[in-house]
C-alpha cells in the first residue's frame, strides 16, 4: 500500500509541531517541511539570536508536545538548566524545536528549503510550486505560514523612507549615530529596544503606536491563578462589564490582576466564536490593544529592565500618529502629532524600524501564495478579516462556503476563527489533533 504524503508549507514553530506529531505516530507518513530558513523549528519568533530576548511564558508551560507536558522541562534538565518556572532565552526555546523535530521518531521527513508560490489541486493529489520551479506532490497540505511581515505604511514609501526590519541584526547595527523611532509599543518593540540600548549608549529609542499601551509583566511568583474557569456573558459590552467586576472582586481579596485574564483563557475561543462579526470588528478597533497588553506579558524581569531604560530617558513611549516623514542630509525628519492633541511635535532620528507585528489581513497580501489561493478561491477570510478561514478540525473553508478536501491549516493564521492561536499552549493542542486527523486521511 502506498505511504501517504503529507506536505506542510511553513517551517516555523507550527509547522515543526505539525510534522513531529504526524512522525510520531503508529503509521507515520510522508512528511514534507517547506521552510524558507535553513533551520526548521525555530522560525521568525524563536530564531533570536541575542540571548536577553526571552520566553513569554514560563518553562513549565512551554512543551512543544501536547501529550508531555513535561517535555521541555526535562531537555533543560539535560542541558543543565534545572528551574522550570524561569523564562528562559528563545534563542534557547528555538533549539527545543529544532531537536524535537530531528528526534520525532517514525516516519519519514524531507525538508526542502525553498518558497511555496502556488499550491493546486490535481485530481485526488495537490501540486505545491516552488520558486524557481520544482514542484512536490502531496496527498494533503496545511498551511502552517506563522506571523506575516507587518504593512508598512503608505506614507514612507511615498517619502522614500525605508523601514527596517525588526529581526534584521545586520542593518539595525548599520544603523548610523542618532536617536532611532520604533513604529509600535508591543512586544516586538521591547525585544529591539533592549538590544538597541546595548549597542547605542548614547542614543534615545522613541516607541510611538496609537495609544502608547506596552505590554505588562507577568507576576514574579510562578503562583497560578484559581483553577475556575471564568464564563463570559453574549454581548460584548456586557463581557467587558463582566470582566472589570471580576478584576475589582480579585483586587478586594488582595489578589492579582493577573488572574482575571489568566481565568479567561480557556474560554476566550469559545467567546470568540459566539461575538458577531459586527462585535468581533468593534472588539479588534476598540478593545485589541488592551486585551494584547495584558494576555501577551512580558517576563518580569524584561519589564525591570523596560521601566529602567524610560526612567533613565532612554525609552521614550509616545502615544500619536506619524504625519509625515522625510529624510534630509543625514537623517529623517518625522512629524507626529500626539494622542488627543492638535499640535504637532518633530523627531529627527537615524533610521525608523517597523515593530507593528504581524499584519493578518491576507486580502492585502503580496504574498505570490497567498494571493493564489484567494484568486483560486480556495481559502478566504473569516468574518473578523485575520488569516484564514477554517472550520473548527482545521480544515481550510474555500470562498464557496465548503472545506477544501486535503487542505488544512494551523498556527497563527487562524486567529481570526479561534483567536487564541498564537502562543505554544494553544499551537501544540491544535497541532496535534490535526496531525491525528490529517494522518488518518479526514
Amino acid at each position: 500500500m502506498k505511504r501517504r504524503r503529507v506536505a506542510i508549507i511553513g517551517g516555523g514553530f507550527s509547522g515543526a509541531v505539525v510534522a513531529a506529531n504526524l512522525l510520531s505516530r503508529p503509521r507515520a507518513p510522508d512528511v514534507v517541511l517547506i521552510g524558507q530558513e535553513r533551520r526548521f523549528g525555530p522560525g521568525l519568533a524563536y530564531g533570536a539570536k541575542d540571548p536577553a530576548h526571552l520566553l513569554n511564558v514560563r518553562a513549565s508551560n512551554m512543551s512543544a508536545l501536547a501529550d508531555q507536558s513535561d517535555h521541555f522541562v526535562r531537555w533543560l534538565h539535560r542541558k543543565g538548566h534545572r528551574d522550570s518556572t524561569r523564562f528562559m532565552p528563545r534563542k534557547l526555546y528555538g533549539e527545543y524545536v529544532e531537536q524535537t523535530l530531528k528526534r520525532a521518531p517514525g516516519g519519514r521527513l524531507k525538508r526542502i528549503v525553498g518558497t511555496a508560490v502556488a499550491c493546486r489541486r490535481s485530481g485526488n493529489r495537490w501540486i505545491i510550486s516552488l520558486a524557481p520551479g520544482a514542484d512536490i506532490e502531496a496527498d494533503a497540505v496545511v498551511l502552517a505560514l506563522g506571523n506575516t511581515a507587518p504593512s508598512p505604511p503608505s506614507m514612507f514609501e511615498a517619502a522614500g523612507v525605508p523601514l527596517l526590519n525588526p529581526w534584521d541584526t545586520k542593518a539595525l547595527g548599520h544603523l548610523p549615530a542618532g536617536d532611532v523611532l520604533l513604529l509600535g509599543a508591543g512586544l516586538t518593540m521591547i525585544d529591539v529596544a533592549l538590544s538597541l540600548s546595548k549597542r547605542r549608549k548614547k542614543a534615545t529609542i522613541y516607541a510611538l503606536s496609537r495609544r502608547g499601551q506596552t505590554p505588562r509583566g507577568h507576576l514574579q511568583s510562578p503562583a497560578p491563578a484559581p483553577p475556575a474557569a471564568f464564563n463570559l456573558p453574549v454581548e460584548l459590552s456586557d463581557a467587558v462589564h463582566a470582566i472589570r467586576r471580576e478584576a475589582r472582586a480579585i483586587a478586594e481579596r488582595g489578589e492579582p490582576w493577573q488572574y482575571a485574564i489568566d481565568r479567561l483563557r480557556a474560554r476566550t475561543p469559545e467567546f470568540w466564536a459566539r461575538l458577531t462579526p459586527i462585535q468581533q470588528q468593534r472588539f479588534l478597533r476598540h478593545l485589541r490593544v488592551w486585551w494584547d497588553v495584558h494576555r501577551h506579558r512580558a517576563a518580569p524581569e524584561i519589564t525591570a529592565q523596560v521601566a529602567s531604560l524610560r526612567e533613565q530617558g532612554r525609552l521614550h513611549v509616545l502615544a500619536g500618529e506619524i504625519i509625515s516623514a522625510k529624510p534630509n542630509a543625514k537623517h529623517i525628519d518625522v512629524t507626529y502629532r500626539p494622542r488627543g492633541r492638535t499640535e504637532t511635535r518633530g523627531l529627527e532620528v537615524a533610521g525608523i524600524v517597523n515593530c507593528t507585528g504581524a499584519s493578518l489581513d491576507l486580502r492585502g497580501s503580496s504574498d505570490p501564495l497567498v494571493r493564489q489561493l484567494l484568486d483560486d478561491a480556495l481559502v478566504r477570510s473569516p468574518a473578523s478579516g485575520l488569516g484564514v478561514d477554517v472550520d473548527m478540525a482545521g480544515s481550510v473553508i474555500g470562498a464557496d462556503g465548503q472545506p477544501v478536501e486535503g487542505l488544512f491549516a494551523v498556527g497563527p493564521i487562524t486567529q481570526g476563527v479561534f483567536w487564541e492561536s498564537t502562543a505554544v499552549p494553544e499551537i501544540r493542542v491544535r497541532a496535534a489533533a490535526l496531525a491525528e486527523r490529517v494522518a488518518q486521511g479526514g
